[in-house]
């Protein structure tokens, strides 16, 4: 048996934790630079305000319905989905972390009762411990946890638990829900879906995986395999395996000159190379990407890339150098940039760093004593206490937030204060 936990209107959940005020009341989150809105919670939702809409669209309901609109603040998010994801594998015996809000477990071998009492201790224990609701669907594959998961979600007789043991328990449900609807399955599959005349899940699940391999492909097969019961995707290793990881956003206004958007990529450099010490990994190549923005019709566009392949390492200071280097080699004056980011990939265990033949032993460990020391002192006093120099110049990059809350967790300074 797979379950799903996946916390309810999280973004906006976690605003409403630190800011009680806002309980109660329609509550929009909006993208990176305020351009759309990605999160909304349930008074929104009943407002008609749909996902990804833009923000000047939604200033109507401020006056109208009292809305409040939040700028994204990731550094919260992110710190309340770990605290999260710590008590789940405190709890459960086997988690696989899907998303900043979504994690699977297996928890086979237990009985219908014994699931339902389980989860909804695991429902007590993170709302007592974060503030946020959770809402757990079980059934014999991930798919169909995904589909009990929606149950538990629209039907409050559930209280926010739903076990599905039968998958024939499944029909009326399946029937009910659109193709676009089941877990994998985008737009544009959906549409070729009905034009043979599949409009929902329960005539996906009954149509002939081999007819529905030829058509579409193999990984459609296995969703009508897992909406039949047969589990064929199963939880994945932990984020640890990973081979890759990306890093990188949208400036705040447009960029045309080198030394404006260094800044930007060796911010973006520490935040990655961040995530790779969490990971315990090292990396041998580098690849910088820099772009004008697409939409604006009325620019010239450019889109370029370099990578440049290093000695395995995971020195912040070696790896920020090699993504300057890659900059200047894409650098073109003339143009508007709107994004630079940076991918690091081709990871090795930290354990398994080889030395090089100019590098000793000493040098190895100089370096790794320097990076630890670099990471307890972001740790303890903020992430970007220590930073590469070259961090230092202009914040003209930095995306448009005019309405983000602070940090609440993660920041000394932005600690909510309570009076007594």
């Amino acid at each position: 048996m797979i379950a799903l936990i996946d916390c309810n209107n999280f973004f906006a959940s976690c605003e409403q934790v630190f800011q009680p005020q806002l309980a109660g009341k329609p509550l929009v989150v909006l993208s990176n630079n305020d351009g759309n809105v990605i999160a909304r919670s349930s008074e929104a939702k009943k407002l008609g305000i749909g996902m990804g809409v833009l923000a000047g669209s939604v200033r109507e309901f401020v006056r109208s319905h009292e809305l409040q609109i939040r700028s994204s603040n990731y550094a919260l998010y992110g710190d309340m989905s770990s605290r999260i994801m710590d008590i789940l594998e405190e709890l459960l015996p086997k988690i696989e972390r899907y998303s900043i809000d979504e994690a699977f477990a297996d928890v086979s071998g237990l009985s219908r009762e014994r699931l339902v009492e389980l989860f909804r201790f695991v429902r007590y224990r993170v709302q007592r411990h974060t503030g946020i609701q959770v809402s757990i669907g079980v059934a014999r594959t991930k798919t169909l946890a995904k589909a009990a998961n929606r149950l538990a979600k629209r039907h409050p007789e559930l209280a926010g638990v739903c076990v599905g043991m039968e998958t024939e328990s499944f029909g009326k449900t399946l029937e009910q829900m659109e193709t676009r609807d089941v877990w994998g399955i985008g737009g544009k599959i959906s549409k070729k879906l009905s034009g043979f005349g599949i409009d929902n899940a329960k005539q996906l699940r009954d149509a002939d995986p081999v007819w529905i391999k030829k058509q579409f492909s193999v990984v459609l097969m296995r969703t009508v395999l897992e909406l039949r019961g047969e589990s064929c995707l199963k939880l994945e290793e932990p984020e640890e395996s990973r081979k890759s990881l990306m890093c990188g956003r949208s400036f705040g206004k447009p960029l045309k000159e080198l030394e404006d958007i260094r800044p930007a990529l060796t911010h973006f450099v520490q935040n990655a190379v961040t995530r790779l010490w969490k990971y315990k990994q090292a990396t041998s190549a580098i690849t910088v990407y820099l772009s004008t923005n697409r939409f604006r019709k009325n620019i010239t566009q450019r889109s370029v890339s370099a990578s440049v392949e290093l000695e395995v390492t995971n020195n912040l200071m070696q790896l920020n150098a090699a993504a300057q280097r890659a900059l200047e080699q894409i650098f073109e004056s003339g143009f508007e940039y709107h994004k630079v980011g940076v991918l690091l990939h081709d990871f090795i265990s930290v354990k398994n760093i080889p030395a090089t033949l100019f590098e000793t032993e000493t040098s190895i460990q100089a370096s790794q004593q320097l990076m630890g020391a670099v990471k307890k002192i972001n740790q303890k006093f903020g992430r970007y206490t220590v930073a590469s120099a070259s961090v230092s110049g202009s914040s003209d990059w930095r995306a448009r937030s005019k309405s983000r809350s602070p940090a609440f967790t993660t920041c000394w300074n932005e600690l909510p204060l309570v009076r007594a």
